[in-house]
């Protein structure tokens, strides 16, 4: 298998999951009614295992490793070859929820909306409509 061969078969793996994240977006969406002192929709990513919850309301939204969605055999192929299939997951894993988020119609009751790493006050966000990496500057610019 190349590199490409992985990426697909982690973008197929999260791809099993679009409808049960969708449902868990839209059923988190009628539970929040405020956003808290960010004045952001923020999900909250585990750098380790890869579940994603609301921050607004702490509840899951994607279970990660927890949900066994990576098959052992990918595992098992990719440490034979040397590939970092949890690196190529991070890499895939934004993009893939930021369609969810669209698919459920976030963006129709919330905008804009983020997802980060966890731990991360001062790190990067991911637009989830633009579909890119923001600062934190660019998510909350400085008061002039």
């Amino acid at each position: 298998m190349t590199e490409a061969d992985f990426r697909n078969a982690v973008r197929g793996a999260l791809e099993q999951h679009n409808r049960a994240v969708e449902d868990a977006i839209r059923r988190e969406l009628g539970e929040v009614t405020d956003l808290g002192h960010s004045g952001r929709l923020q999900f909250e990513v585990d750098p380790h295992g890869y579940g994603i919850h609301l921050v607004q309301t702490e509840e899951g939204v994607f279970g990660g490793a927890d949900s066994d969605f990576i098959p052992a055999s990918l595992h098992d192929a990719a440490e034979s070859k040397d590939v970092d299939l949890w690196e190529l997951i991070g890499e895939e894993l934004f993009p893939w929820f930021a369609a969810r988020w669209n698919a459920a119609g976030g963006p129709a009751r919330f905008s804009p909306a983020y997802a980060y790493y966890h731990g991360g006050l001062y790190q990067p966000r991911y637009h989830l409509e633009q579909r890119l990496w923001c600062s934190v500057e660019e998510v909350w610019p400085p008061s002039a």
